[in-house]
């Protein structure tokens, strides 16, 4: 097991505009329909010859895999400990199919900011993510709104 790896920062350390790239992840077919078989049984998911014999034309990711891929990739390269929770999804899209092989990048960019009115102790940032393959096509698109505390140091509560 390997030792996680935090990068933490708080609200006040984002900015409107930030743009990043997290990746990339290599799907491989044992592994897609192992998931597949678990939580999206869909045919074209689990069995490659009838797979072939969709529009497809091949075994496809899940759409909920390509979920647990893009949290893996935020949170590569370090868990931050300053976020409490996501607030919730918006405009969740799977764009094109993901095929076995593919090798996946998450770019993400924070769309808007503002201090929770409910929660002044944390500010709401809104993040654009997407889960692009080596093309550069986007295959999945999202909004992911998430709580990050506030540095009570530079707190400007008026």
């Amino acid at each position: 097991m390997t030792e996680q790896l935090y990068r933490d920062f708080y609200f006040e350390d984002i900015q409107v505009g930030d743009e990043a790239s997290h990746g990339d992840y290599q799907t491989t077919k044992e592994e897609l329909i192992a998931f597949a078989k678990q939580w999206d049984p869909m045919i074209f998911h689990t069995d490659e010859d009838v797979a072939k014999t969709t529009p497809h034309g091949g075994l496809i990711a899940p759409g909920t895999y390509l979920l647990a891929i893009r949290i893996k990739l935020l949170h590569q390269g370090g868990v931050n400990r300053k976020i409490l929770a996501s607030a919730g999804f918006e405009n969740v899209r799977f764009l094109k199919p993901s095929y076995v092989g593919e090798k996946l990048t998450l770019k993400i960019k924070l769309l808007e900011k503002r201090v929770s009115k409910s929660k002044p102790n944390y500010g709401l940032a809104k993040y654009n993510m997407e889960l692009v393959n080596e093309l550069g096509t986007a295959v999945l698109s999202m909004i992911d709104t998430v709580m990050i505390e506030r540095d009570p140091s530079r707190r400007d509560d008026g």
